[in-house]
């Protein structure tokens, strides 16, 4: 998987990312105390929640997508989320942005499985976590989704709402057999709340904007749904 890097001084380069193993993470906010008081909300509520925050699935390796089109089962019961992607390449940890793409029924059955369905998209190009890490704060995260034919903003926030890049990682490795071998491993961050409420929609993109460096970056992927070209019996 070739990735263009975008560095500080304006240079850029172009790696051969091979991912080995995929995490992504969940209920990352960076008050756990809040997180886990809306946890509790939910169990009294009656609502699947975990006993214990942040959470962390395995994805398989080749779940891992550039393409801005894939295909779907349906029109309904999957959605996407917009996060920070870390890619541990050697001795360097880049930037990337992409989406958690997963399917909610099959969510409230079995979440590992329900995070197999359908690939994580990344960005095509990537930062040096090393050059934003300073003012990591500063950067937004955003998601758009179309409404009527309209792309609407439908998450935004700043990543002060989201446990830091290094404490995710140290998080992280404490999860491994081997917490130095970490080469191809591909974290994602967990995400934002969303602006409002929303039905299916067949168009996704995320993005981070770092005004420090005044740069962003970005994807976006659409969904086509199998009934397209399968009308069945």
């Amino acid at each position: 998987m070739k990735f263009t890097v975008l560095e500080k001084n304006g240079k850029e380069k172009v790696i051969d990312f091979i991912p080995k193993h995929i995490i992504n993470a969940g209920y990352t906010g960076r008050d756990q105390t809040a997180v886990q008081a809306h946890i509790d909300e939910l169990k009294e509520k009656g609502i699947p929640a975990p006993d214990k925050t942040p959470v962390y699935f395995v994805k398989f390796g080749d779940r891992l997508t550039q393409e801005e089109k894939f295909e779907v089962l349906d029109e309904t019961d999957h959605s996407g989320e917009a996060e920070f992607a870390l890619f541990f390449d050697g001795d360097e940890i880049y930037v990337g942005v992409g989406s958690d793409h997963t399917d909610r029924k099959l969510e409230e059955v079995n979440i590992p499985k329900a995070k197999q369905m359908y690939p994580n998209t990344v960005s095509r190009k990537l930062w040096k976590l090393s050059d934003v890490v300073d003012h990591w704060d500063d950067i937004t995260l955003r998601s758009w989704i179309k409404v009527n034919g309209k792309k609407t903003l439908f998450q935004e926030a700043k990543l002060t709402a989201m446990l830091d890049a290094a404490d995710l990682i140290k998080r992280t490795k404490e999860l491994l057999r081997s917490p130095e071998e970490t080469d191809g491993l591909v974290l994602y961050s967990g995400t934002v709340a969303s602006l409002f409420s929303a039905d299916y929609s067949p168009y996704f993109e995320t993005e981070l904007e770092d005004p420090v460096l005044g740069r962003k970056l970005g994807e976006s992927y659409e969904m086509t749904c199998v009934s397209s070209w399968y009308k069945g019996d």
